[in-house]
């Protein structure tokens, strides 16, 4: 008798759930590990791309998007204080 199952007859059930869970397992790992891979060569990748940008227009990645959320921030402030004194 199976440990899940409590008749003579559910133990090839069992097995067929805990070879399931078995390969849910290697699966989980298998995905888990190839994310991480991926993870790390595209935005290594992604590094690389961008200091070509940097390199060949002179343009900094970094500043242009500060100075983007800076102008946005300055924006809404105008706005909500435009309505509120104005």
């Amino acid at each position: 008798m199976g440990r899940i199952f409590k008749t003579p007859s559910d133990d090839s059930t069992e097995a067929t759930l805990r070879a399931m869970h078995t390969q849910n397992t290697l699966d989980t790992y298998y995905e888990k590990s190839l994310g991480w891979i991926r993870t790390v060569i595209i935005g290594f990748i992604a590094v690389l791309i961008t200091s070509f940008y940097e390199l060949q227009t002179g343009n900094s990645v970094w500043e242009g998007t500060v100075e983007w959320f800076y102008g946005k921030v300055e924006n809404l402030a105008n706005f909500l204080f435009g309505w509120l004194y104005g």
